[in-house]
């Protein structure tokens, strides 16, 4: 396995469409939890907005969060979330200090 990957995302729903959003990833939460390698996927609210969230992911590799990329369940959420989300999701990769 190669290096550890930390992920933030940052995620705007429109509207009245947060139970949309919160929906899904509980839907696909255990889902993504039981992939290899994954070792954190936590969405949070960001306190004092109805329309934004934050998602933190954690991957053992590159590897991983690549055939994590490629599941059924992330194809699929993927195909759902533009008909809830604002835009597009801002996808931050950390490196550590």
């Amino acid at each position: 396995m190669g290096k550890e990957v930390k992920l933030v995302i940052l995620i705007e729903v429109q509207p009245g469409k947060a139970e949309e959003q919160i929906s899904l990833y509980q839907k696909i939460r255990p889902l993504v939890l039981g992939e290899e390698g994954c070792l954190e996927y936590e969405l949070n609210r960001v306190s004092g907005s109805d329309v934004k969230f934050v998602l933190t992911e954690r991957w053992a590799s590159e590897e991983c969060l690549a055939k994590h990329d490629e599941t059924p369940h992330m194809k699929e959420a993927d195909s759902i979330s533009p008909l809830f989300r604002a835009g597009p999701a801002s996808v931050l990769k950390l490196i550590g200090v």
